[in-house]
């Protein structure tokens, strides 16, 4: 009898000992398996994150390029504007100069006379003070008493100054005695002169241009007949 018990413990000792083995074994299985599915979960993840963060990371991008292309635009779009409105602004104050031209254009008339004397051209002026503009091609210099190199003079009390007084009653066909002497003064050269003459009553009022031709005299060159002194 005792040694059958012996013999059984035995077997007994062995199946629990078998038995401990394979629960370590299944724990040790169970942990692996726990292991590779937290290591696996882990890697997805992961990517997950990467994906949507590089997803993330693109539509930002997108989202700058977007509005920068769109800055650009409108900054091209208004200085498109600009150069449209410069443009039309040009264009306008060209036209307005081209209708301001052709309308004094239109508003000087020229009127040619023949005489034995030579050819008179009275033209209209553009300028509101100027009733019409003279030139005589039968003007003839006046005479002097002077001789040698010409100097101009603006001295009351010199022949010059004179003779240049009579040129000017020649062209406004005035006699001096009937004359009013507002200006003379220099033409734009030594030898040019301008003056301004009215007759005693005020109704005639002129302002003749004259030139210096040697041994000869003034010469009146153009008279503009005027509404008013200024």
């Amino acid at each position: 009898m005792p040694e059958k018990n012996t013999k059984f413990d035995t077997r007994l000792d062995q199946r629990n000992h078998k038995r401990k083995k394979n629960n370590i074994l299944n724990i040790l299985i169970g942990i692996v398996i726990l292991l590779i599915i937290i290591v696996t979960v882990s890697i997805v993840t992961g990517d997950d994150e990467k994906e949507t963060a590089n997803t993330s990371k693109t539509e930002s991008s997108l989202q700058e390029e977007n509005e920068e292309n769109e800055s650009v635009k409108q900054e091209e779009e208004v200085e498109s504007e600009d150069e449209v409105e410069t443009s039309t602004e040009s264009t306008n104050s060209t036209s307005s100069n081209e209708n301001t031209t052709t309308e004094k254009e239109e508003n000087v008339s020229t009127d040619i006379n023949e005489t034995e004397a030579g050819t008179v051209t009275t033209e209209s002026s553009a300028d509101a003070n100027v009733e019409s503009v003279i030139v005589d091609s039968g003007w003839q210099p006046i005479g002097t008493e002077q001789s040698g190199d010409h100097v101009s003079s603006y001295d009351s009390e010199s022949v010059d100054w004179d003779e240049k007084v009579k040129a000017l009653a020649y062209a406004a066909n005035l006699d001096t005695s009937n004359m009013y002497v507002k200006y003379i003064g220099n033409g734009g050269s030594p030898q040019k002169s301008i003056g301004t003459v009215t007759s005693k009553d005020g109704s005639e009022i002129y302002r003749i241009s004259l030139e210096w031709i040697d041994g000869e005299g003034w010469k009146p060159t153009k008279k503009e007949k005027l509404n008013t002194l200024k």
